[in-house]
C-alpha cells in the first residue's frame, strides 16, 4: 500500500495522495474538483498527517485566491502553486523546511508572505514573477538559490538576503529594498 495512490474526500473536494515510506502523507496531485477561492489544505489524510505537498499539485490554480498550508507539513514541491494568478495569501506553517524550485513561480498576485524560521532551502525561481509580492524572513533560512527571489524585501531582511545569494554565487543580487516607515522602495 506504500507509494500507492490514493484518494479521500475532505472539505468538498477528493484529493489525490499517497503514504510514503516514513508513513506520512503526501499530496500527489490536483484536488477534484479544482479549487478555487479560500482553500485549506487538510492535516491528515489516510488518517496520517500531510507532510509534504507534491510537485505541481496546484499549478494553474487560476481561481484560487488564498492556501492555508497545515502545521505538518515540511515540503513545498516543485511548481505546487505556479501560475496561480490569483493567489493573494498564502500561510506557510512554522515546520516547513523546504520550498522547491519555482514553487510560487508566476503568482502575480500574490502580496505578501512570511518565510518562518524553519525554512533551510528555498529553491531557484521559488517566487519569481510575483510582481506584487514583499517577502519578510524570520531568521533562520540558510540558502537561497540564485533567481529564487525576484520581490520586494524590507530593509531590514535586506542584507540577510544579499548574503544568502551571494553564498548561493548570485553576483548581481537585484533587490526591491522597501523603506518601512514609507512602504516605498528602490532597486538596488
Amino acid at each position: 500500500m506504500m507509494n500507492e495512490k490514493l484518494i479521500e474526500h475532505v472539505g468538498g473536494y477528493d484529493w489525490p495522495y499517497k503514504i510514503k515510506d516514513d508513513g506520512t502523507a503526501e499530496i500527489i496531485g490536483k484536488p477534484s474538483p479544482s479549487p478555487e477561492g479560500a482553500l485549506v489544505i487538510p492535516e491528515k489524510l489516510g488518517g496520517c498527517a500531510v507532510t509534504s505537498i507534491g510537485d505541481e499539485v496546484f499549478a494553474d490554480c487560476s481561481e484560487l485566491t488564498t492556501v492555508a498550508i497545515p502545521v505538518g507539513v515540511t515540503s513545498i514541491g516543485e511548481e505546487a502553486f505556479a501560475r496561480c494568478r490569483w493567489l493573494e495569501d498564502v500561510v506557510l506553517p512554522f515546520g516547513v523546511t523546504t520550498i522547491e524550485e519555482s514553487a510560487f513561480f508566476g503568482c502575480s498576485g500574490l502580496k505578501a508572505v512570511t518565510i518562518p524560521s524553519s525554512v533551510a532551502v528555498i529553491g531557484r525561481h521559488a517566487f519569481h514573477d510575483c510582481d506584487a509580492l514583499t517577502v519578510t524572513m524570520e531568521n533562520g533560512v540558510t540558502t537561497i538559490r540564485p533567481t529564487a527571489l525576484t520581490v520586494r524585501v524590507s530593509a531590514g531582511d535586506a542584507e540577510r538576503v544579499r548574503k544568502l545569494l551571494a553564498d548561493a554565487g548570485e553576483d548581481t543580487a537585484k533587490l526591491m529594498i522597501l523603506d518601512d516607515s514609507k512602504n516605498e522602495g528602490e532597486i538596488q
